[in-house]
């Protein structure tokens, strides 16, 4: 299992304290992905992102939903790898 945050690189030139939002879950809890498959879209200063998949498997647990927003190093979903 792993925890699924988004990447440092992507809040690289963020002011400190900014968030960003986690605009939509694309797959939901339980679906299998493959490596790469974007999973989330999210919105950081007025940039949309994509969180991918870091390996096949499946989002066990989301802990920032759809329309929430979130600091750097929040856990958004837990990741169990197949």
């Amino acid at each position: 299992m792993m925890d699924l945050v988004l990447p440092n690189a992507f809040w690289d030139g963020a002011q400190d304290g900014v968030e960003a939002l986690l605009d939509k879950w694309l797959v939901a809890k339980g679906v299998p992905v493959v490596k790469g498959q974007v999973l989330a879209s999210v919105v950081l200063v007025k940039a949309s992102l994509d969180l991918e998949a870091p390996e096949n498997g499946t989002i066990e647990e989301v802990f920032v939903n759809d329309g929430e927003s979130f600091a750097s190093g929040k856990v958004l979903a837990s990741f169990k790898t197949a």
